[in-house]
């Protein structure tokens, strides 16, 4: 809950420098490597319980944000298309 708590105050914060997604581009691809990323973190043993719990809180975030209107990819393909 906290992981998600700080996930929402640095979203809404004017300062990107801390917010990871705030620097990426925003097609499906990007997003849907990101959220692969995180979700390997979660599965990291190496992370802290609050780590693997803030990766865990990213990785919810990111599917969330495939699947919300979100520009063609720059190639022209759609965000529902099949890779």
């Amino acid at each position: 809950m906290k992981a998600l708590e700080g996930l929402l105050l640095t979203w809404k914060s004017n300062d990107d420098k801390y917010l990871y997604l705030a620097k990426i581009e925003k097609t499906p691809t990007k997003l849907r490597n990101v959220r692969r990323e995180f979700s390997a973190q979660t599965m990291n043993g190496v992370h802290t319980d609050y780590d693997r719990g803030y990766f865990q809180a990213l990785e919810g975030f990111v599917r969330k944000l495939e699947h919300s209107d979100l520009p063609q990819e720059p190639n022209g393909v759609k965000k529902n298309s099949k890779q």
